[in-house]
């Protein structure tokens, strides 16, 4: 990403009953500052209903996300960082990163900033290992 990730879009629980919860919660951030509409988070939780856990994109991590026009007013992303982890039909899931693209290319700019990022195993361990949302915050400027 070009800026970091503001530090009211950051979160850091403990636990969580469920990744239905987990989105939910991850996504708040966007809703409330108007990134969003609640119509974004009901088709991110439709799309794993239909399509499994395809947002799982490597061990511990998930990407909940949805097209543009599902509600998506203008481009954000947050994220949640769940200590003890939550199952995620199979997957144990510690970090949730949601991306809210406003458009198609703004999706595929942010998966690319992303990929790079997740080639580094250890950027998500030093993650879920954080001690605060602002040292979650430092570890993204530093290595995203």
């Amino acid at each position: 990403m070009n800026h970091p990730l503001p530090l009211d879009h950051i979160q850091l629980v403990d636990s969580i009953k469920d990744y239905k919860e987990a989105i939910n919660l991850a996504a708040t951030p966007l809703l409330n500052d108007g990134f969003i509409s609640v119509s974004y988070i009901d088709a991110m939780l439709e799309a794993i209903e239909k399509f499994g856990p395809y947002i799982v994109l490597q061990e511990a991590f998930a990407m909940p996300h949805a097209l543009p026009e599902d509600g998506v007013k203008k481009t954000g992303v947050s994220l949640l960082v769940v200590r003890q982890g939550v199952d995620l039909l199979g997957h144990t899931i510690k970090v949730f990163l949601v991306l809210a693209p406003k458009t198609r290319d703004a999706l595929n700019t942010m998966l690319t900033n992303l990929a790079e990022f997740l080639m580094n195993k250890q950027n998500i361990i030093n993650l879920y290992n954080a001690k605060s949302v602002k040292s979650i915050q430092k570890l993204l400027e530093e290595s995203w």
